[in-house]
């Protein structure tokens, strides 16, 4: 298996567990569990349909959680998957917004203190790094969004 689909696959893995394992995949895609098993199993080259990846990650969507398998096709396109805010705002969401965009900088600054300790970045270590960027994009583009709705309601 390529890299590529190896991390599509820890992905789809994601968004198993996301659906109680393979019986919750399973009812979720309107699959066989033996089905939502091969797609969780690394050994097997089987992924999941469009329309089931869909499906899978809306659950975890609903949990509030990212859209794992959506998330690593973006990436392995060099893009990255952001959640587009509900934005009806005043004024003290813009206050919240930065603060929240903050936090997440404090996250990746604290994840790279953490991943750098012994001297070394292993891949487990790159991944949480690049989570944490992920997340503090997001949440610039959630600030830009109040930001923007709060100028549109003047």
């Amino acid at each position: 298996m390529i890299a590529a689909l190896a991390r599509i696959k820890r992905a789809v893995r994601e968004a198993v567990s996301g659906c109680g394992g393979v019986d919750g995949a399973g009812i979720t895609a309107g699959r066989k569990r033996s089905v939502a098993g091969d797609w969780n199993n690394l050994n097997h080259d089987a992924f999941p349909p469009l329309d089931c990846a869909l499906a899978l990650d809306e659950v975890c969507v609903a949990q509030g959680q990212r859209p794992p398998i959506l998330s690593a096709f973006a990436a392995e396109l060099g893009h990255v998957c952001i959640r587009l805010p509900d934005v009806a705002v005043g004024e003290d969401d813009l206050t919240d917004a930065l603060i929240d965009a903050s936090a997440e900088f404090g996250d990746i600054s604290t994840e790279i203190r953490d991943a750098t300790r012994d001297g070394k970045v292993c891949a487990a270590d790159r991944e949480r790094i690049i989570l944490q960027v992920d997340e503090a994009v997001a949440a610039l583009h959630r600030l830009r969004a109040v930001a923007d709705a709060i100028g549109k309601a003047e």
